[in-house]
């Protein structure tokens, strides 16, 4: 039978699948060969990866630009595409101003793993977006609480991001003034995916159909896990991160 979120309590939370372990891997409490030049690397990695939020959140598109390599790949709830696509999007929204989202974000903490050979890494993030909409007149904040995920290479000595995504725990609606609220009908809501199932329904509302499947309480869960350990042991990683291979796809 297809897979309904609906069936799932919307609070789950289960360990992602042993078979995506990526077992060899170096982390903050692994026993490497020279922790402290491993340590090293994970800092310069995540220090990359937080530029996200402060330079995009900024339009610091230079900085912003500066975290990834020529190929990389970013997939959003509201856009997926190159690197040099998404900037363009990205501004795009910025200039449309109230009648598009004010996005912005707080990091929370961060998790760096890399490969034995220093050559692969991926960047797990904490992370809270809060997303300002205007629907008749009445300002509101969505705040969803989700998980970044970068995938990096060092390629000539220097560290970029290759892929991104994310999935979504939970989010929530918030009025900025409490004496004035919009109408959300929980009918419409509940079409859409548990971790950001109001966030989707806004970003559609504004004709900006979001991605589907970003959810961490469903199976995409397992299949991001899943390519962030192919990424780590060396192998090929093809967009959809979160799905099946695009087999059109060129980087």
């Amino acid at each position: 039978m297809p897979f309904d979120p609906k069936d799932l309590d919307p609070y789950h939370t289960a360990s992602p699948e042993q078979s995506t372990y990526p077992s060899e891997a170096l982390r903050n409490n692994a026993k490497g060969n020279d922790p402290d030049k491993e340590a090293l690397e994970r800092f310069k990695i995540r220090e990359i990866c937080e530029g996200w939020g402060t330079y995009r959140d900024a339009a610091e598109w230079q900085n912003y630009r500066s975290m990834f390599f020529d190929d990389a790949y970013i997939a959003t709830s509201w856009k997926q595409g190159g690197i040099y696509e998404f900037i363009e999007a990205s501004k795009e929204g910025f200039a449309k101003g109230s009648s598009f989202m004010y996005i912005l974000h707080r990091i929370i903490g961060a998790s760096v793993e890399i490969d034995p050979a220093m050559t692969r890494a991926v960047c797990k993030q904490k992370i809270t977006i809060t997303c300002r909409f205007t629907f008749d007149g009445i300002e509101m904040d969505n705040e969803a609480d989700c998980r970044f995920f970068f995938l990096l290479e060092k390629r000539s000595g220097r560290w970029g991001v290759v892929f991104y995504t994310l999935l979504f725990d939970k989010d929530k609606f918030v009025p900025v003034n409490p004496a004035r609220t919009f109408d959300i009908p929980e009918d419409e809501v509940n079409k859409y995916p548990t971790g950001y199932r109001y966030l989707a329904w806004a970003e559609n509302k504004i004709s900006t159909p979001p991605k589907m499947n970003l959810n961490s309480h469903g199976p995409e869960k397992d299949v991001l896990y899943g390519k962030c350990k192919d990424w780590l042991e060396g192998r090929a990683v093809r967009p959809d991160l979160t799905g099946e291979d695009d087999p059109d796809w060129k980087p």
